[in-house]
């Protein structure tokens, strides 16, 4: 299963990681899969840390976004990311596709646990893995919300 995710909300949507009406956002797409969800993206050299490699600040949000969606499609509802923590395992190189996957690890009430990486397309290399609890903006996530859904 590969299906597009598209985040539905009131208005212009100007996030700057999928936000089609932000000039200057990243503009990503996503697609759910059984495991969780996933986008591709290639970073201009202007997202550059030190030569080649893509910032740091980029990668965090590239995980950020993919993660946040990750909930939105697996549990059914936007979250607001209450903690990410980074790691930085090889350099990330820019201008090349990069695929960033998210997955549900843990569901607790209104908190879900995410666990990503980003990885070279070509040869999938893991380059950068993160984790980090998310809150449901609303309520909380449903019990069987424990296991990621495969609807």
């Amino acid at each position: 299963m590969r299906r597009p995710v598209l985040f539905t909300e009131e208005g212009e949507n100007r996030c700057f990681g999928c936000g089609p009406a932000n000039p200057v956002g990243l503009k990503l797409s996503f697609f759910e899969t059984a495991e969780g969800v996933e986008a591709e993206y290639v970073a201009p050299p202007e997202l550059e840390g030190a030569p080649g490699v893509v910032h740091g600040g980029i990668q965090a949000t590239l995980l950020d976004e993919v993660l946040c969606m990750t909930a939105y499609a697996k549990l059914g509802k936007p979250v607001l990311t209450g903690e990410l923590t980074i790691r930085y395992l090889v350099p990330t190189p820019s201008g090349t596709r990069l695929r960033i996957r998210g997955r549900v690890a843990e569901v607790r009430g209104r908190s879900a646990l995410l666990e990503g990486w980003i990885e070279t397309a070509a040869d999938g290399v893991e380059r950068t893995r993160a984790r980090g609890r998310f809150f449901a903006q609303e309520g909380t996530f449903s019990p069987e919300a424990s296991t990621a859904r495969q609807d």
